[in-house]
């Protein structure tokens, strides 16, 4: 991906706990500006897309979800963030530290994105059908 800074997938070799903790919280910013900028978008076609394609007075998402839920998720995400410095504290050193913020960062972008995906195809599926969603 153009957008993600080469650096961020750059491992380091043979290094101490401290060093491999700095490596991992170094890129916890970006994990979370990335993360948090898919979640910004996704909520977004959540609200609009969402709101579109189910009939009036209905909600395709909970209101309390919509307030609290990206909080929640915003913690869950860095819990799961800090899961994987710990297992690589545990269990690697050197370059499976690359694969493993690479492979948890683009899972937290998918992950992140499913909401507003579904959004988008409830209410393609209104549009086609002429149908909104109960």
């Amino acid at each position: 991906m153009k957008f993600i800074p080469k650096w961020l997938f750059e491992g380091v070799d043979g290094a101490t706990r401290s060093e491999i903790l700095r490596w991992w919280e170094s890129r916890r910013l970006y994990y979370n500006l990335y993360v948090g900028l898919v979640g910004i978008i996704t909520w977004l076609l959540v609200l609009v897309a969402g709101s579109a394609a189910v009939r009036p007075g209905v909600d395709f998402e909970e209101p309390i979800a919509m307030i609290f839920g990206p909080f929640l998720y915003g913690l869950m995400a860095n819990l799961c963030y800090s899961l994987g410095w710990g297992y690589d504290l545990l269990f690697f050193r050197g370059k499976a530290r690359v694969c493993l913020f690479k492979i948890g960062l683009y899972f937290s972008l998918i992950l992140t994105a499913l909401p507003g995906l579904w959004a988008v195809i409830a209410w393609s599926v209104t549009v086609v059908t002429g149908k909104k969603m109960d």
